[in-house]
């Protein structure tokens, strides 16, 4: 009977234990679907009237997932708006403030480590695609390349197929439309991702 117990008692206490080493090493991949803001602005530098200013602009898209162990592969497309906005000085010292909708189609290719469970470091490149480029408030070219660094992390208990994405996204390529200005894309970002798990197999 004391060995019964024994062994039942180490069965108990052990199994919590293997559950987590499991969780520690998945591989796996799914899809989510993600939703968020950004506090954007344009880095400026060179001649030009305008003052940069920050702004509060949307973004959502999808993602796919793929965990071997620690490492965390994670492509996305989203549909983002940058830019922030403009102070413009007028005649007779009047200020009037534009906002750039610098609507992008955006590829992240992020690749990631998770140094402790339900939270990866993640970084890589952002290809950008202008949808409105030479508009009126829109960007000087099509293409914007971004440099992103950030974190996901997983929610727990009747959040779990919740997460959260905070990033930087640090732009490389002038999309400035004045010649004698260069605009860099500078977005703080934060976004809620629904997590798409495949069905456990019964």
């Amino acid at each position: 009977m004391q060995v019964s117990r024994l062994l039942l008692f180490t069965f108990l206490f052990s199994s919590p234990l293997l559950l987590r080493a499991q969780s520690n090493n998945p591989v796996g991949g799914h899809f989510g679907v993600k939703v968020g803001g950004g506090l954007t602005r344009l880095s400026l530098s060179g001649t030009s009237a305008n003052i940069p200013k920050q702004n509060l602009d949307p973004n959502l898209g999808i993602m796919y997932r793929y965990r071997l162990h620690k490492v965390v592969l994670q492509p996305e497309l989203l549909l983002n708006i940058k830019g922030g906005s403009f102070q413009v000085e007028q005649t007779g010292g009047t200020r009037l403030n534009v906002n750039n909708s610098y609507t992008y189609l955006s590829l992240p290719l992020l690749l990631g480590y998770i140094p402790t469970e339900g939270l990866t470091i993640q970084a890589g490149p952002e290809f950008s695609y202008a949808l409105n480029s030479g508009s009126t408030n829109g960007p000087g070219r099509n293409n914007d390349l971004g440099a992103v660094l950030g974190v996901h992390y997983d929610f727990l208990d009747m959040l779990d197929k919740f997460s959260l994405h905070v990033r930087y996204i640090y732009g490389l390529t002038n999309v400035s439309p004045e010649a004698t200005a260069t605009y860099q894309n500078r977005v703080f970002q934060a976004s809620i991702v629904y997590n798409l798990y495949p069905k456990k197999k019964k």
